[in-house]
């Protein structure tokens, strides 16, 4: 139920009588309410005006919402709400999936409907691009799928979770990650121990990645049994991919060649997902970088698609998106 006060101001109260949701809607101290709120800041409110055109007021398990309008305020409950149904499927609420629930919750007037925020194998979406990144990789009428943007956008993670899917509902027999062993920086051949000792510290993100959807059993039977497959690039060299779904990673610090060889790796029934972060080239040679390149000249292929993440997409901690729009800012000016 809505109360309108003589001066406009409109409230409405929400109940989350469920054990454990409204804690975990609010987060601890209130924190999620606060962000909540931050959302709704008025950056031209006139001087001793309210700062935020809603307000968010815990108490006990009753939050109480009072917005200057209603769509303001038909927002802010589709945004409790969200938290709460997610609340409903899991015990706690990750400040990032608040922030999810505030971007998803967009919409003109009254009339948007509610909405859950999506998920991809446990994980939640945080960002509409995330999203149809997610779809991308679901589609069985595309082959190759480019993810590419900043660090921490989810590109990797989730081709893995769309992997790990894709395998379980037996869509595919096997999933193959490959990357450049290509040093940031540091020197690869230092390191002690044969080949594949000097490369697993690079696939470790991967790894982690994997065992997020899976038992650490389950991932060492599939490993065993050939299933699952990480491997540095030069791997690749001479071998066809069928029926697999087949991530390379990192591919900025590909070269044109090795590109263009691991894209022909190809074989039936196979999908390709290239991921990478064309500000982080680690060659000698930055202007050799193949992910460019083979964008520039496929994307307009049918059964192709690239999906370009932007530093509102970055779901690590908010100060890496401010992060990398400061390189990004230095790196313009010096031109």
């Amino acid at each position: 139920m809505t109360t309108t006060s003589n001066d406009g101001e409109h409230t409405r109260v929400i109940t989350l009588s469920e054990a454990g949701v409204a804690q975990a809607v609010f987060g601890p101290l209130h924190r999620h309410l606060a962000h909540i709120q931050e959302a709704f800041r008025d950056p031209n409110a006139p001087r001793g005006a309210p700062a935020y055109s809603v307000t968010l007021d815990a108490q006990g398990d009753r939050v109480i919402l009072r917005a200057r309008t209603e769509a303001d305020l038909e927002r802010a409950q589709r945004i409790i709400d969200a938290l709460a149904d997610l609340a409903r499927r899991k015990a706690k609420i990750r400040e990032g999936e608040v922030f999810a629930a505030i971007s998803f919750s967009e919409g003109s007037g009254t009339a948007a409907a509610p909405f859950s925020l999506p998920q991809l194998g446990g994980l939640t979406l945080r960002t509409p691009r995330q999203v149809h990144y997610v779809e991308a990789l679901r589609d069985e009428n595309l082959d190759l799928i480019f993810g590419v943007g900043p660090a921490g956008t989810g590109k990797t993670f989730l081709a893995v979770a769309a992997a790990v899917e894709a395998m379980k509902q037996e869509r595919v027999d096997k999933i193959i990650v490959t990357r450049p062993a290509v040093e940031a920086g540091e020197k690869l051949g230092y390191l002690p121990g044969d080949l594949a000792e000097k490369v697993d510290p690079y696939l470790q993100p991967i790894w982690d990645a994997f065992r997020s959807q899976m038992s650490e059993t389950d991932l060492k039977a599939r490993r065993e049994r050939r299933q699952i497959e990480v491997a540095p690039l030069a791997f690749m060299r001479g071998r066809t991919l069928s029926n697999a779904f087949v991530i390379v990673d990192e591919a900025q610090n590909s070269t044109v060649l090795q590109m263009k060889m691991v894209l022909t790796r190809l074989g039936e029934g196979s999908r390709m997902v290239v991921t990478g972060d064309p500000s982080q080239i680690d060659l000698v040679r930055p202007d050799q970088s193949g992910l460019a390149h083979a964008i520039n000249i496929l994307e307009d292929i049918p059964a192709v698609e690239v999906i370009r993440f932007a530093t509102q997409d970055v779901v690590r901690h908010r100060l890496v998106a401010h992060i990398v729009e400061a390189y990004h800012r230095d790196e313009s000016g010096r031109g």
